[in-house]
């Protein structure tokens, strides 16, 4: 039986994405050995190619080795998974999508603004309150507690579902390039592959995508049939 082609390109929660690990080993490492051996037989037997783009690979290359990663361990993903860097001159973009980024923007500067605006007066109003009570709170707790209520809050509001990296951008453009799916589980590739046309996989479904084609095949390792039921399952 022979596939169709199929391309992929992999942002870094494709490899770090905690529902993956947990079903890959329960540890980083194990996570990406395992994906990197799955996208190996994905290329040799199932005509799947893995592509990311450099920006991508430098994040996750950093990442694994504070996680304690080997260079082995990353050496298996640079020998399986292509990095191409995007031609971002060629590949074009509908002026709705420009549109619509620069809308999405907008409106979180202006809500980030409000929960600064609100941060202060709620500073001030600790600040006047502590004049006249004797049991207040030290200026550096007040700035402690409120540093910590409204950074969720504008950490929320400005980075949730939005592209804020260079590699997501890239990861997108390469993907519109070569007519590829995207492996994420970033909230803010997710809403952007939607609004672009692009397929888009969660990153802890990807390995069962590739189990699948093998099971069809009859040919998957049985080291690997165990992984394949958890997935299922979950």
């Amino acid at each position: 039986m022979s596939f169709p082609r199929q391309r992929f390109v992999l942002d870094t929660t494709a490899f770090t994405d905690a529902k993956l690990i947990s079903h890959l080993g329960g540890s980083i490492t194990e996570a990406v050995n395992r994906l990197s051996e799955l996208i190996s037989i994905g290329r040799l037997r199932l005509n799947i190619s893995c592509y990311m783009p450099p920006s991508t690979f430098s994040e996750l290359k950093n990442f694994l080795l504070e996680s304690k990663c080997t260079i082995r361990d990353v050496d298996q993903v640079e020998a399986w998974v292509v990095r191409k860097s995007p031609d971002r001159h060629s590949v074009l973009l509908s002026s709705q999508v420009i549109y619509e980024y620069v809308s999405d923007v907008r409106d979180r500067l202006d809500q980030g603004m409000s929960i600064v605006r609100r941060a202060i007066k709620e500073a001030l109003k600790q600040t006047e309150k502590n004049q006249y009570d004797e049991n207040a709170h030290s200026i550096k707790d007040i700035e402690s507690a409120l540093s910590k209520t409204y950074e969720d809050k504008y950490r929320q509001k400005m980075r949730r579902g939005v592209l804020d990296s260079l590699p997501d951008i890239d990861t997108l453009i390469l993907a519109k390039e070569l007519g590829a799916g995207v492996v994420s589980a970033d909230t803010g590739i997710k809403s952007w592959t939607e609004r672009m046309g692009i397929r888009y996989v969660e990153a802890h479904f990807f390995p069962q995508i590739i189990l699948t084609y093998l099971e069809r095949l009859e040919d998957m390792p049985s080291s690997y049939k165990k992984f394949s039921s958890k997935n299922k399952k979950s």
